[in-house]
């Protein structure tokens, strides 16, 4: 058994100077959609509030990404952009649901210490975890086991520093297909 986290401030440096493991899954609302219509997938899609040309992206597929269309492109100038646009209405309580599935697989893993939105969650790690072929090896459990156990859902970035905000920066510009 994991004992709890020390306050951040007390915490000794270990020899790799890793302290947060942070997992950001990119797209969400596009990519839980996808996984649920396998019809969606590979498709351009966005994700808006409800079914209306007045309102705005609240996500955008991969597929949609590469248009040049993201979070807050109003629909209508998402379909100019791409003439094959799939406008999807969300369903947030199927994406909460999701949410809950995903802290429990990562859990089965490290413990979440933070859960800092509804697509992204930190983990603290403790002084036997912060070895990076470990930490490289439970990247890979982790992407494993929600690719297995929920879905391939899309992609999912990890980052890893001894600060929270900079192990979320590493992973949002990191290639999503490696652990940075």
């Amino acid at each position: 058994m994991r004992a709890p986290p020390p306050d951040s401030a007390t915490v000794p440096q270990t020899q790799s100077g890793l302290r947060w493991l942070y997992v950001d899954f990119n797209s969400y609302f596009a990519s839980v959609e996808q996984q649920l219509r396998p019809e969606l997938r590979g498709k351009p899609i966005i994700v808006t509030p409800l079914a209306s040309d007045a309102t705005c992206a609240i996500a955008a597929s991969y597929e949609a990404k590469a248009f040049g269309i993201k979070t807050g492109t109003p629909v209508y100038e998402a379909k100019k952009m791409c003439p094959g646009l799939i406008c999807v209405s969300g369903n947030h309580e199927t994406y909460v649901a999701f949410h809950h599935r995903l802290i429990d697989e990562i859990e089965r893993h490290i413990p979440v210490t933070d859960v800092c939105s509804i697509d992204e969650m930190a983990c603290r790690l403790m002084d036997n975890e912060t070895d990076p072929v470990f930490l490289r090896d439970l990247a890979a459990r982790i992407k494993k086991g929600i690719a297995e156990n929920i879905g391939a859902l899309g992609r999912q970035a990890l980052g890893l520093s001894l600060l929270k905000p900079v192990a979320r920066a590493a992973g949002h510009h990191c290639d999503v297909r490696y652990l940075t």
